[in-house]
C-alpha cells in the first residue's frame, strides 16, 4: 500500500458514485434529447432531472441504485476481510428492498426482480426462467477490484453476480470490470496504443474463460475508434446505450478508453451518451477513478455528493484490507 494506491481506491468509490448520480439526470433519454436540453457539452453538473428522464424526482447529487448496491458489496467484503460471504451479501441486498432510499434511487424492474428472487430464495428453475441480462450485477462489481492483489478478485466479482443473475454473460462482465479496476488501482497505464490493445486483450481473456458470448461483444466494441488520440466527442457507435450487459459494459469501456486521459470528460461523456446513462456512467466513473485517483475528481462533484462520509468510510475500509 502507498499513497497512490489509496488515492485510486478512494477515486474508484467516489467517482463511481459521482458519475452514477450525474447519469441519473437524463436516464432513458436519447443523445439528441440530452443535447437539446443541456447543450453540446452535455451533462456537467448535478441538476434536477431533465424533462424526459426516468427519474423525475431526482435529488441532485443523490446516490442511485448502482452505488447503493456497490456499497453493500464493499461493506460485506470489508466485514469479511476481503472474502465473499454469500449469505451476508444476500441479507444486505434483501435489506435494500425495504429501504425507501433504495426504492427511490431508480433500481428499475430489471434490478428489483433478481434481488426479489434472491431474497425469496427462488429455486434454480424459477431463477433461470426469470433471468435478466441487465447490467446492474456488473455495474455494482467495482469494489471487488479495490481488494488487495492477494484476493481472488475475478472469482469474487463472478460469485457476487451469480447470486442474482443466472446468465454467465453477466458474470463475465462483472469479472472484467473488477479485473480492470484492480489493474488500474495497481498502477497499470494506458499511455500508448499498444498498452490499450494489451488491456483489451487481457480483459478479453478474462471474459472468455467465463462466457464466450460476452467476450465476443467485448472484442467487437467500436473497432473503428482511434484510441491513440484524445477524443473530441462521442462517436455514433457509443451513444444511446442499451442496458443489456453485452452492450453496456463494452460501450462503457470504449468511452473510458477514448477519454482515458481526462477523468471529467470521460464521466461527462458517459452521463450524456443517452440510454442507460446512470449505469454506464457508474462503470466509467469506477474505471476513471481507479485510473486517475480521487485527487482528479472535481470538487464541485464531491462537495454536494450525498452520503459522502459513508462513501469515504467504505474507501477507508477497503484501504485497510491492504494492510
Amino acid at each position: 500500500m502507498n499513497d497512490q494506491i489509496a488515492d485510486r481506491i478512494r477515486g474508484t468509490i467516489l467517482c463511481a458514485a459521482c458519475a452514477n448520480s450525474l447519469g441519473g439526470t437524463c436516464l432513458g433519454m436519447n443523445r439528441k434529447e440530452i443535447m437539446f436540453a443541456v447543450g453540446i457539452r452535455g451533462v456537467r453538473n448535478y441538476t434536477a432531472a431533465l424533462p424526459k428522464s426516468l427519474i423525475p424526482d431526482l435529488v441532485p447529487g443523490s446516490l442511485l441504485s448502482d452505488t447503493l448496491l456497490a456499497q453493500q458489496l464493499a461493506q460485506s467484503l470489508i466485514v469479511n476481510k476481503g472474502s465473499l460471504d454469500a449469505e451476508d451479501l444476500k441479507e444486505r441486498f434483501a435489506r435494500l428492498l425495504a429501504s425507501e432510499e433504495f426504492l427511490k434511487a431508480a433500481p428499475g424492474a430489471h434490478c428489483l426482480l433478481p434481488l426479489r428472487r434472491l431474497a425469496d430464495g427462488a429455486d434454480d428453475g424459477e431463477f433461470a426462467e426469470a433471468d435478466s441480462t441487465h447490467v446492474n450485477a456488473a455495474s455494482r462489481s467495482y469494489p471487488a477490484g479495490c481488494l488487495p492483489p492477494t484476493a481472488d478478485i475475478v472469482n469474487i466479482a463472478t460469485a457476487q453476480a451469480r447470486l442474482s443473475h443466472a446468465d454467465s454473460r453477466v458474470w463475465a462482465a462483472a469479472a472484467v470490470i473488477a479485473h480492470s479496476v484492480s489493474s488500474f488501482v495497481g498502477g497499470a497505464r494506458l499511455d500508448s496504443g499498444e498498452e490499450v490493445r494489451n488491456y483489451v486483450m487481457t480483459a478479453y481473456e478474462v471474459a472468455a474463460r467465463i462466457d464466450a458470448r460476452f467476450a465476443e461483444s467485448w472484442d467487437d466494441v467500436a473497432p473503428d475508434l482511434d484510441y491513440t488520440s484524445p477524443a473530441d466527442d462521442l462517436p455514433y457507435s457509443l451513444i444511446n446505450v442499451d442496458s443489456h450487459v453485452n452492450e453496456a459494459v463494452p460501450t462503457a469501456a470504449g468511452i473510458f478508453l477514448i477519454f482515458r486521459h481526462d477523468l471529467e470528460e470521460a464521466v461527462c461523456a458517459a452521463a450524456s451518451a443517452g440510454g442507460d446513462t446512470d449505469s454506464v456512467a457508474a462503470i466509467v466513473g469506477a474505471l476513471s477513478g481507479a485510473y486517475h485517483g480521487a485527487s482528479a475528481i472535481p470538487e464541485r462533484w464531491l462537495k454536494p455528493l450525498s452520503h459522502r462520509e459513508d462513501l469515504e468510510a467504505v474507501a477507508d475500509g477497503l484501504i485497510r484490507l491492504w494492510s
